[in-house]
């Protein structure tokens, strides 16, 4: 499309003089030309766009990563490398006290994380994200227990999947209160999320899907990425590769069907000479008699090391079944490259094809790849799960008496919820090299042990708790044994030896 000047002076009729010369657009991109013909760009905001399509992305993700290696790959990558072993979070308030007994209770606490008993906190963060990703989104609901539980806090967490809240609720409140999506707003702030009882993809009959429940937001985490401001709901990680790939899974299934179907055929057996119908009434090779009205060809099975006794102008014809046609390995790899670039993930750790990476390469693709991971790890994981659960954790723990509650807990609130949380620690490419790095980096003053031990995922307290117990220890099991004698590479001298 192109627009035409406007002149600034006025016509006879009170209207602006428009010249015969038109500009061209400034983006090609945004010309309408036969190239840009079917393509289809709605101007759908960040609502509108998931509205209707949202449910077909999330079952057709999950039906991938059921029967799709390349959509399963990719998602259980992201999720190893984003949750590891699991984030490990402890207090780091002012309070020595407190802080020593809510480290202690947390811990006792991540075996208990699960209703079901299933699984522990770190293996919540795993399924968590393995849901965010194959379906957009998932939901948590804090679920406060009674004492009599013996819980080391009083609480467990309830991972739920996105189907638990309606996406086609909408709807104003008599209090004004606006329902999008399932998720009730008041002023634009998120009060309630609207969830049903049991999971509407079960038993149909053992539902009542006529009766939501109203949790407070207070008592929700909603997990997901919001890729546009305003966003009410997540979608799937791979969705930029999903038609893609199955697309690609397809014509590899087709290609395999075809080398199965042809590989029980050796060859066929040609005459040059012409025929009639007295020809097919008997196999030329074993001489049995055929049908043909039975559908009966003539054919022959053979052992290995035989020789076929041939008749006058006869020629066997031997099938290629493993050809596959010229650049196929290289048609394979690159669809394989462009379903690993739809789901942020590196192709060679997504296929295991590491046949052309060298060390300095291995190296830039996985710094570029991490950076991505700690991306999500820190605004996701850390900020959305493992900091609520840890401020509903202390809001358990001081209201059930597990914790001492300090005196100025009230006004110094934010101190006493203060924590930090350190996921897993990524393994060194090059041990020798990386851990000499950062030593250096420390001896250099370019960082601290501290640091060095967050980035591991490890406690430097806790490091150094560890390493002054051991030298205690050892000390101990040294005692009453005789002290070894120091070598040295030196000759003494023989004191009794005269000097010349």
């Amino acid at each position: 499309m192109t627009a035409r000047r406007v002149s600034p002076i006025i016509g006879l009729d009170g209207q602006p003089l428009v010249s015969g010369q038109t500009l061209p657009n400034s983006y090609e991109a945004a010309k309408q030309s036969p190239r840009t013909r079917y393509w289809y760009a709605p101007a759908h905001g960040p609502n509108s766009a998931l509205r209707n399509t949202l449910n077909t992305l999330r079952n057709r993700t999950r039906a991938a990563y059921r029967n799709m290696p390349l959509i399963y790959s990719g998602i259980e990558k992201n999720t190893i490398n984003e949750v590891g072993t699991g984030v490990t979070v402890r207090s780091t308030a002012q309070n020595k006290t407190f802080q020593e007994q809510m480290n202690t209770l947390w811990k006792l606490w991540v075996k208990q994380a699960d209703p079901e008993g299933i699984l522990d906190f770190n293996g919540l963060q795993s399924q968590t994200v393995r849901s965010r990703r194959t379906a957009g989104e998932v939901f948590i609901r804090m679920r406060a227990r009674s004492l009599s539980e013996g819980l080391a806090i009083p609480m467990q967490l309830q991972v739920l999947e996105s189907e638990f809240v309606p996406q086609d609720l909408n709807q104003v409140r008599a209090n004004g209160n606006m329902i999008r999506q399932g998720v009730e707003f008041r002023k634009g702030r998120r009060v309630a999320y609207w969830m049903y009882k049991s999971h509407p993809g079960e038993d149909a009959d053992a539902l009542d899907m006529g009766q939501l429940m109203r949790i407070p937001a207070s008592q929700v985490i909603h997990h997901y990425m919001p890729t546009r401001p305003g966003q009410i709901r997540g979608e799937p990680d791979p969705v930029q590769s999903l038609l893609k790939a199955y697309t690609f899974d397809s014509y590899d299934d087709a290609e395999l069907t075809r080398k199965q179907t042809r590989s029980p055929i050796t060859g066929a057996i040609y005459r040059d000479q012409d025929v009639t119908e007295d020809d097919f009434l008997y196999d030329p090779i074993t001489g049995k008699s055929l049908d043909p009205e039975n559908g009966d060809m003539p054919e022959a099975h053979v052992d290995p090391g035989t020789f076929l006794n041939l008749l006058p102008t006869e020629r066997i014809e031997v099938f290629n079944g493993d050809n596959t046609g010229q650049g196929y390995n290289d048609f394979m790899s690159w669809q394989s490259k462009l379903i690993a670039i739809g789901q942020n993930i590196p192709y060679e750790l997504l296929t295991g094809d590491w046949k052309n990476v060298n060390d300095r390469l291995l190296r830039g693709v996985l710094n570029e790849y991490r950076r991505g991971i700690e991306m999500a790890q820190d605004h996701l994981l850390i900020y959305q799960v493992c900091r609520n659960a840890w401020l509903w954790a202390v809001n358990a723990a001081i209201a059930s008496g597990a914790v001492t509650t300090p005196g100025d807990y009230f006004q110094n609130r934010i101190d006493y919820l203060a924590h930090e949380a350190r996921p897993d620690g990524w393994k060194y490419n090059n041990p020798d090299q990386d851990v000499k790095a950062k030593i250096n980096a420390i001896n250099g003053s370019l960082t601290s042990m501290p640091k060095v031990c967050a980035e591991d995922g490890l406690d430097a307290d806790e490091v150094a708790r560890e390493q002054a117990e051991y030298e205690r220890r050892k000390m101990e099991y040294r005692k009453g044994l005789p002290e070894a004698k120091p070598t040295s590479s030196k000759t003494e001298p023989d004191p009794d030896e005269d000097d010349d």
